[in-house]
C-alpha cells in the first residue's frame, strides 16, 4: 500500500500564503517515498503482499554429484523479486522441511550448478528433496513448491563423495537454529540477539 498524505496536503493548501508551498513539499516527500518503495519492492506503510506461488521447480543431476535447478515463474511480478531454493537430506518425505539448507538465487531463476555428496560420512546413500519460492525484500515469502509436486521427488546426486552435511543455520532473520524454514529473508524485521551455548570444557 502506498503512503497517502493527500488529506494533509489538501488542508495545507488552504493555509494562506505559505500553505501551498508546504503542500508541494509534502507531496514531493510522499511521491519520493512511494517511488523508492516501488523500486526496492517494499511497502512504506507495512508489508508487501507475499508473491503468488511459482509454477514449478526443476532439478537435474549429472549422476556424479553435480546438481542444477531452475524456477518457472510466469506470474505478474514487480522488480526486486528474489528467489530461494531449499534442500535437505531425507528419505522420509512426510517429515517435511525441518532444517533445510537455503540457497538464495537473488533475482535469478537459475541455480548455479553445485556438488552434493552421494553418501554420508559412513557411506550410506543420501537422497535430497528440494523446494522453491519467491519473496520481496519488504514482505513475507510466497507459497513453497516442491520438486515433484505435493509428493516431493527424492534426488540421488550420484557419484562417490562421502560427507555428512553440517546442520543448516537458516537464513535471514530466522532463528540461528535453522529449524525455521521457508522464510527467505525472514518474517521479522529485527531478530533479537541470541545467546550462544557456552563451549563445553574438556
Amino acid at each position: 500500500m502506498a503512503l497517502d498524505l493527500s488529506q494533509y496536503i489538501q488542508q495545507l493548501r488552504r493555509v494562506p500564503v505559505v500553505g501551498r508551498y508546504h503542500a508541494q513539499v509534502l507531496k514531493k516527500i510522499q511521491d519520493g517515498i512511494n517511488n523508492l518503495a516501488r523500486n526496492v519492492a517494499a511497502d512504506p506503510t507495512g508489508h508487501m503482499p507475499a508473491p503468488p506461488a511459482i509454477q514449478q521447480l526443476n532439478i537435474k543431476t549429472d549422476g556424479n554429484g553435480l546438481v542444477h535447478g531452475t524456477i518457472e515463474d510466469n506470474n505478474e511480478i514487480q522488480r526486486g523479486i528474489h528467489y530461494f531454493v531449499e534442500y535437505q537430506t531425507t528419505d522420509e518425505v512426510k517429515k517435511g522441511f525441518l532444517q533445510p539448507h537455503v540457497v538464495h538465487l537473488g533475482t535469478s531463476r537459475s541455480m548455479h550448478p553445485f556438488q552434493l555428496p552421494a553418501m554420508d560420512d559412513d557411506g550410506n546413500p543420501v537422497h535430497y528433496v528440494f523446494r522453491g519460492y519467491s519473496q520481496y525484500p519488504g514482505g513475507k515469502a510466497g507459497p513453497k513448491v516442491s520438486f515433484g509436486g505435493e509428493t516431493p521427488t527424492l534426488v540421488a546426486p550420484g557419484g562417490s563423495v562421502r560427507m555428512t552435511l553440517l546442520p543448516s543455520t537458516g537464513s535471514g532473520t530466522t532463528q540461528p537454529t535453522g529449524q525455521v524454514s521457508g522464510q527467505g529473508f525472514g518474517d521479522v524485521l529485527i531478530r533479537p540477539q541470541s545467546n550462544p551455548k557456552a563451549p563445553v570444557k574438556a
